[in-house]
C-alpha cells in the first residue's frame, strides 16, 4: 500500500459550486455515542479519505441525532487555521438560524449552553461534514430573538465552535434520526 501525499487541486472553469448548507442538521450529545468512526491513517486512491471518516457512528441502545430546522441562506460552516507549528490546528464553526423561538428552541438551547454535542450538516455538495470530535469539547452558544416589529428578525441562533485536526471532517456513514436512518447503506 502507497500512501498518497498531497495531490492536485484541479478546478475546471464552469463546474458548479453552491456554497452553504441544507436545512436539516443533526445533534447528538456526545455521552450518547459508544463509538466513533475513524479516520484513515493513510490514503490509497484519494487524499480525500485523510479527512473522510471510516464507519458509522455507534450509539447507546435508545438514542438518536435530533433534528434541527435551520434558515440555509443564514446558516454556514467555516474552519479556520489556528496555533503555531508544530501544533496547529482547525478552529471549527457552524452558525446555525433556527427560525423558532418557542418553548422547544429554547430548551434545545439552555441544554447545549452546557453540554457537549456533536453536530452533522449536509453541504450544498451532498457530503455530510461533521463539527465536532472525541478529542476537543465543542461549545454551543444560542442567542434568541424575538423582535419588536412585524419587520424584525425572530429566531434562535445557536454558533458551535470546536478544535479539530482539519476542516469540518467529511461522513458517508449512517445517521439513526427518529424519523429513521440517512444514509442506510453506508
Amino acid at each position: 500500500m502507497t500512501a498518497l501525499k498531497y495531490g492536485n487541486l484541479n478546478w475546471v472553469p464552469g463546474t458548479k459550486n453552491i456554497p452553504g448548507i441544507h436545512q436539516d442538521v443533526y445533534a447528538i450529545p456526545k455521552e450518547d455515542i459508544v463509538a466513533w468512526p475513524t479516520l484513515p491513517a493513510v490514503s490509497v486512491t484519494s487524499i480525500g479519505e485523510l479527512v473522510t471518516y471510516v464507519g458509522s457512528f455507534t450509539l447507546a441502545a435508545t438514542a438518536k441525532f435530533k433534528k434541527i430546522g435551520v434558515i440555509s441562506d443564514k446558516s454556514n460552516i467555516d474552519g479556520k487555521s489556528q496555533g503555531s507549528k508544530p501544533s496547529k490546528t482547525f478552529l471549527n464553526q457552524i452558525v446555525m438560524q433556527h427560525p423558532g423561538a418557542g418553548a422547544d428552541a429554547s430548551a434545545f438551547a439552555m441544554q447545549a449552553n452546557n453540554d457537549d454535542l456533536v453536530y452533522l450538516a449536509k453541504d450544498n455538495g451532498g457530503k455530510f461534514r461533521v463539527i465536532g470530535n472525541e478529542m476537543f469539547p465543542t461549545n454551543t452558544e444560542a442567542d434568541q430573538k424575538l423582535g419588536g416589529s412585524p419587520t424584525d428578525e425572530m429566531g434562535t441562533t445557536m454558533t458551535v465552535t470546536v478544535t479539530d485536526i482539519a476542516p469540518a471532517l467529511f461522513y458517508e456513514g449512517e445517521i439513526v434520526t427518529d424519523d429513521g436512518i440517512i444514509n442506510p447503506d453506508a
